[in-house]
């Protein structure tokens, strides 16, 4: 069942005839000329129920061109469309549209009348792979033409997304006896323009085009594919600096040691002074050895028959309590009983873009170089010591 047949070299269109003009065509002469497109085997004018006209093989005659053997519902489709893209001030419907190679047929081809804009409306009743639907959807971009599908259901998921409008209307459907009657189907898309009617939809789309189109179906994986590699460059260079970042780790450790293991075990004990743990660490930079500490204030109620095991920050503010004048005091003043040839880290405010904000931080007093606290909060345990801390009281 065609609706396009060819009358001395012009489409003869079956849906743009009336019941007189079609009866007229199968009594006239005329139809002995009549041809199918592709076979060029000579056509018949025939009638179903009251409002399907179509065209077939003559009888009797054998074709081996494939032309789809389109379903009463198929064709009913394709004429509601055409009828639809008719009424629409400067468009113009073509049913049955050829490539100019003749290898597919477009179901109905919407032109505008300054014909920069096509429109291919596709219905598609039978199941189809993922990949067909691709490579079909690819052809009519490439052919310059927007592609919309009209299927009776949702499409299986993929990643690239494909025009389509699910209409409910399938191969088990009756069809109606007005093709027209297609246009008031409520249905659903995925075009970006109000849902509703099928007659509106197809009219808002001419006028107003699609929003949002993600492009052509090789647009979309190539951004797909783009998209792809960078995230597999981001997860390896992710990977390198954790490897790096687990090296500068490991570099750091082998470079601490504990004070008391460097210089003996040696604690200055205040009233009611700070916890200060200390770590002897090199330079990343330029290898230079540096006293760092990590310091803790204590309440006055507090009790201690034991130092607390160290816990280093990860993160620090502006302002920390490492910098504060009693600390600092604490630090010279174990060096200064301890004989320790000990060089002290200097502190400085530094800026973060990545924090978004000023920081204090750690710096050699060699160099200069940064050390940052994410690897010093690394540093083991065993790598620090408790070099000054309030008297112990038994609780």
């Amino acid at each position: 069942m065609l609706l396009i047949a060819m009358l001395d070299g012009e489409r003869v269109d079956a849906t743009r005839h009336t019941h007189e003009s079609w009866a007229a065509l199968q009594e006239s002469e005329d139809r002995k000329r009549l041809v199918i497109p592709g076979c060029m085997i000579r056509a018949v004018a025939k009638t179903r129920g009251q409002d399907t006209r179509f065209f077939a093989h003559y009888p009797g005659t054998d074709c081996a061109v494939d032309h789809g053997g389109e379903s009463p519902q198929h064709l009913a489709m394709k004429e509601a469309l055409a009828l639809r893209i008719g009424l629409v001030p400067g468009w113009r419907a073509v049913i049955e549209y050829p490539h100019p190679t003749r290898e597919w047929i477009i179901d109905v081809l919407a032109i505008s009348d300054d014909r920069c804009r096509r429109v291919a409306f596709e219905v598609q009743l039978s199941s189809q792979t993922p990949a067909s639907y691709v490579r079909r959807t690819q052809r009519y971009f490439d052919s310059e033409a927007f592609p919309v599908w009209l299927v009776p259901r949702d499409l299986e998921y993929s990643p690239v997304q494909l025009p389509t409008v699910v209409t409910g209307f399938g191969k088990e459907s009756e069809p109606p006896e007005n093709p027209a009657d297609l246009l008031d189907l409520e249905i659903t898309h995925n075009l970006g323009l109000p849902q509703g009617t099928l007659g509106n939809f197809v009219a808002d789309l001419l006028v107003n085009g699609p929003t949002g189109n993600p492009g052509s179906p090789q647009e979309q994986q190539d951004k797909l594919d783009k998209e792809r590699k960078r995230r597999i460059a981001e997860q390896r260079a992710d990977a390198e600096r954790l490897a790096k970042a687990h090296e500068a780790v490991e570099r750091t450790n082998r470079g601490s040691v504990a004070p008391e293991k460097a210089f003996g075990p040696y604690t200055v004990h205040t009233e009611g002074g700070p916890f200060v743990w200390a770590t002897l660490t090199d330079c990343w930079k330029c290898r230079q050895q540096m006293m760092l500490w990590e310091a803790r204030s204590i309440r006055p109620d507090e009790q201690y028959s034991s130092a607390p095991r160290v816990s280093v920050k990860d993160k620090v503010g502006p302002k920390r309590y490492e910098n504060h004048p009693e600390v600092h005091r604490a630090v010279d003043t174990w060096i200064t009983r301890s004989g320790a040839a000990a060089t002290k880290a200097q502190i400085e405010t530094r800026h973060s873009q990545g924090a978004g904000g000023e920081y204090s931080a750690f710096v050699c007093p060699s160099c200069r170089a940064l050390m940052g606290q994410v690897y010093i909060a690394q540093i083991n345990a065993d790598h620090w010591s408790v070099i000054s801390a309030p008297l112990l009281r038994r609780t």
